[in-house]
């Protein structure tokens, strides 16, 4: 049997007062199955479209590439890449079997799946203190991990990338 002075029972009962507080704050979003969620990233209208243009051309009609990688739709996205986005659907009901070639083959989705991998990936990979389109491309090609600070000026889809975002604005 614990014996306690009444100034010790008060500073155990604020201790636990005060645990059962931090304990409620930590696990309560666990409790409840609730995810804080991001605020989706906003890439400008011009950016998107220089990703789409440099992944295919932006090219609404190709199918599926076969090969080394499986990639689909106008951004060229891979299953690994829309599954890392969320796996977002084009209705939320929609069948699991052919989800993403759904999905990735239809613009507004697809789009929906680049800025969401954005959102959770995105990170300032040019090092310049700023995220932004440029960010957004070295993303886009080379990942979500630290692969976005390698070089990509070589790459077919880096020379188209440059070209559609250096064309001058029309007014």
């Amino acid at each position: 049997m614990l014996f306690f002075c009444p100034q010790d029972k008060r500073m155990f009962n604020s201790l636990v007062a005060a645990y059962i507080l931090v304990a409620a704050f930590v696990f309560s979003p666990m409790i409840k199955g609730q995810e804080e969620e991001l605020a989706e990233i906003v890439i400008p209208d011009d950016c998107m479209q220089c990703l789409c243009e440099a992944s295919s051309y932006c090219n609404l009609t190709a199918p599926c590439t076969t090969g080394s990688q499986y990639l689909c739709g106008p951004f060229l996205i891979g299953v690994n890449y829309w599954a890392d986005a969320g796996q977002p659907t084009l209705t939320p009901d929609e069948d699991p079997n052919g989800a993403f070639e759904t999905c990735a083959q239809d613009l507004e989705c697809a789009k929906k799946t680049v800025r969401l991998y954005m959102t959770e990936f995105a990170q300032d990979c040019t090092e310049d203190g700023i995220i932004d389109c440029e960010d957004f491309a070295r993303i886009h090609v080379l990942g979500k991990s630290d692969s976005c600070f390698a070089k990509m000026e070589g790459l077919p889809f880096y020379r188209v990338f440059r070209e559609c975002r250096d064309k001058p604005v029309s007014v």
